[in-house]
């Protein structure tokens, strides 16, 4: 799977979506709305741009910080599991 088709499956789910916007010159580029940034995700055939490290930082970054809400809830309902499992009765 290309960065694309993934960012597309995110954006299937995700509340807040990275839009994709197409370039003149075959570039991808990414609007990544938590952090902010405008990133490339499939370089172009003419020219020599390409999909960088910072870019997949930054989309990991981005996929970080939608994950932290569900992460903190998971966390929550993990210890009120063990709570409850924990009470003896």
């Amino acid at each position: 799977m290309n960065l694309t088709d993934a960012i597309n499956s995110f954006n299937a789910v995700a509340q807040l979506e990275i839009k994709l916007l197409p370039t003149r010159d075959g570039r991808i580029l990414a609007t990544l709305p938590r952090v902010g940034r405008e990133i490339i995700v499939e370089g172009s055939t003419s020219k020599e741009i390409e999909v960088t490290a910072t870019d997949v930082a930054w989309l990991c970054e981005e996929a970080r910080r939608s994950m932290s809400a569900n992460l903190a809830l998971l966390e929550a309902a993990q210890i009120a599991l063990v709570e409850l499992v924990s009470i003896p009765g």
